[in-house]
């Protein structure tokens, strides 16, 4: 909870999971839509893949 803020702060991209403590909410450029233990790592992962443009190249890989 309150330890996270100044990791926060200092992050490029301050990203909270759903059920984070409101202090880290405010704090995050990012709130994901699915809970920590509940596929938040792979929203943001596809998230950032989708950003950059790699998301279609890692869906092929991962079929290859």
């Amino acid at each position: 909870m309150l330890p996270d803020l100044p990791v926060l702060g200092r992050a490029g991209l301050a990203i909270a999971v759903a059920n984070a403590a409101p202090e880290a909410k405010r704090a995050a450029h990012y709130v994901t839509a699915r809970a920590g233990g509940e596929g938040a790592v792979r929203e943001v992962v596809e998230l950032v893949l989708k950003a950059q443009g790699k998301w279609e190249q890692t869906i092929r890989l991962a079929r290859a």
